[in-house]
């Protein structure tokens, strides 16, 4: 489940600069043609710094910013890959030209409106936003190698989760939970949505968080995959770092911190070192003045497999005051639960 968040993000002032052309007149929704394509245009509102605004081919819907600078005329479509020169708005309707960055001839643009901006910022409405809206098919990437052994990442929208290759009944029952992570109904994309009607009425570019799945350690008996998403405008608080280990055998998800601690009540992803393996993992640690006088980060810890054995990492503030503890897997026997004791009895399969 995603986190929910306060936004750091600034928001932009955004909107047309007057640069002969009433920029309440340009604000809203227009459709048209750019050449003999057909496409879909938003330009926000007014803003005091620089204007933006957004469009897609409708054959395409892949939204392209516009952005102006005060006191210039032309629109700049990011990545420098063409320019907007526009006239002025007459009866609904617009007319310019499309000019590649290294000459060429250049495109007309003609536009017809769709809804006027109003105090709304146009390039986050319904009218724009719709066709965009649709549920987006699902990317397979290319096969990946892990330590000689194979997978490739499977996407819808910015969700995303790994498919493991090989054979076995276990492996096929961890797909099945792998694959059951990615969105499967409109309603699941509500927050992606979201997202990038906020920067596309602030910014008119169509924003996503930043997302990623990977497999960090993978045995003949145990698979963790790290899924990571930094959500767009949050930060360093926007960091999600979702470490999710499965047993291959079975098929069944480890919570890893019922092999040292009783199960937790809220099921927690951090939790605090038990105190007889805090004694254990301290012994001998020199913690500085400043970490210990002003440090907030209130000991709350996950815990990760590795090829040398489970390691304990504290969540992190970027203070430098974190700590990180990797306990062989020999040792941690007076550590565990009664569950953590039967899942490494067979140390083989580590």
């Amino acid at each position: 489940m995603r986190l929910l968040l306060f936004p750091l993000l600034s928001v932009l002032s955004v909107g047309y600069a007057v640069a002969g052309t009433d920029a309440t007149q340009l604000a809203g929704v227009w459709q048209g043609k750019l050449g003999n394509a057909d496409i879909v245009a938003c330009f926000n509102q007014a803003g005091a710094d620089s204007s933006s605004g957004s469009y897609y081919y409708v054959r395409h819907k892949t939204p392209i910013q516009l952005m102006q600078k005060t006191g210039q005329s032309s629109w700049m479509e990011s990545g420098g890959t063409g320019s907007w020169s526009l006239g002025t708005p007459e009866n609904g309707h617009l007319d310019g030209t499309w000019r590649a960055p290294k000459g060429g001839a250049p495109l007309a643009l003609a536009l017809t409106s769709v809804s006027g901006g109003g105090t709304e910022n146009a390039c986050g409405s319904d009218a724009y936003n719709r066709a965009l809206e649709s549920f987006p098919a699902l990317q397979i990437g290319k096969t990946q190698d892990f330590e000689g052994k194979k997978y490739r990442n499977l996407r819808v929208a910015d969700v995303v989760t790994i498919e493991l290759q090989g054979s076995g009944d276990g492996l096929v029952k961890v797909n099945q939970k792998l694959r059951a992570i990615l969105p499967r109904k409109a309603e699941d994309l509500a927050d992606y949505f979201a997202t990038r009607r906020r920067y596309l009425s602030s910014m008119g570019t169509a924003t996503e968080d930043e997302t990623s799945a990977e497999p960090v350690f993978w045995s003949s008996r145990w698979i963790t995959v790290n899924f990571y998403r930094w959500a767009a405008g949050y930060g360093r608080n926007g960091i999600m770092l979702d470490y999710r280990t499965w047993d291959l055998r079975t098929g069944d998800e480890i919570q890893l911190w019922d092999w040292f601690a009783p199960k937790s009540a809220d099921g927690g992803l951090y939790r605090a070192l038990p105190e007889r393996l805090q004694k254990y993992l301290f012994k001998g640690v020199a913690i500085d003045k400043e970490c210990r006088d002003g440090y907030k980060g209130e000991g709350q810890y996950r815990v990760s497999l590795t090829a040398n054995g489970i390691e304990f990492w504290e969540e992190a503030f970027g203070t430098g005051c974190e700590q990180d503890f990797v306990i062989p897997y020999a040792k941690l026997g007076p550590f565990l639960t009664s569950q953590g004791k039967a899942a490494l009895r067979d140390l083989g399969g580590i």
